[in-house]
């Protein structure tokens, strides 16, 4: 079953770099929690909990409203158990309306998946905390 959750979260991933946002709520829970709030400080706008398929569109819509276009790299996908560890590295984006060039610090989000759905998504600022709060820090 692990390796069917890290699989599960390497699809889904996939399906966001090809900017496929609606194709990725096949993978999702409808009644997922999307936890975004140890970005405050990070990413102030998109800081916050959201519910549902229609609270993944709200955190999508935040994120993607500011950027021309986004780019990173998957580190790296690693079993927790009920849990997915997924590292996030090299993610630059651009300024819609004024064309900068941001570059993001590595960072993590960590799945919970039950019956071959995500149903908890909690996003960190950094992968140290990430891999801590699964048990998986070394």
């Amino acid at each position: 079953m692990s390796q069917q959750n890290v699989e599960l979260v390497r699809s889904l991933t996939e399906a966001w770099q090809r900017r496929e946002q609606e194709g990725t709520l096949d993978f999702v829970d409808p009644d997922v929690e999307w936890d975004a709030t140890r970005l405050s400080e990070t990413i102030p706008d998109v800081a916050g909990v959201y519910r549902g398929h229609d609270g993944v569109r709200t955190y999508w819509r935040r994120w993607l409203s500011a950027w021309r276009d986004i780019q990173f790299e998957i580190q790296d996908v690693l079993d927790a158990g009920d849990e997915v560890v997924m590292l996030v590295c090299n993610q630059h984006q651009w300024g819609r309306h004024s064309g900068i060039e941001v570059e993001l610090p590595p960072y993590a989000g960590v799945f919970t998946i039950q019956a071959g759905k995500i149903t908890r998504v909690r996003w960190y600022p950094d992968q140290g905390s990430a891999l801590e709060a699964v048990g998986l820090a070394s």
